[in-house]
């Protein structure tokens, strides 16, 4: 179950973060379509930080026992912010062009890259509870000589 969460979870992140350039390089030519890849790495970044300011190994030794319900919960919040996220950037009266004539449009731009930090971020918190609760199990593929 870990295994299939963790791909699950990586190749919907994948194809979220190519459906977010894709849009970021049609609705605003390229200009934008870079940002995606800096809302990836802050939203893995940020649960890093997050997990690690909970202990998490102390906790995952705790809890190795017990079944894999935090993954499943991380990956349905996952999915779930990426609905999110997308209905969000659609309603937001966000526009590129006029960050240097209105203020409000970097309040919106900075609501922007915090809501589709989101599944990044829920996405970053599955592997790394994979990785805290099986530890001895890093991949099932094993190279032999």
């Amino acid at each position: 179950m870990v295994h299939g969460a963790v791909f699950g979870v990586s190749f919907a992140t994948l194809a979220f973060e190519v459906l977010l350039a894709r849009l970021f390089a049609l609705s605003q030519w390229h200009h934008l379509s870079f940002m995606v890849i800096s809302i990836a790495l802050f939203g893995f970044a940020a649960s890093g930080s997050f997990l690690s300011r909970m202990d998490l190994h102390r906790w995952g030794h705790d809890a190795r026992a017990c079944d894999s319900t935090p993954i499943a919960v991380f990956s349905l919040l996952c999915s779930a912010s990426m609905l999110l996220a997308f209905a969000g950037l659609v309603h937001l009266p966000l526009d590129y062009f006029r960050l240097a004539l209105e203020p409000a449009q970097w309040l919106y731009l900075l609501a922007v890259y915090l809501l589709l930090a989101l599944p990044f971020f829920f996405a970053g918190a599955v592997i790394a509870m994979a990785y805290v609760l099986r530890p001895q199990q890093p991949g099932r593929c094993t190279l032999r000589p």
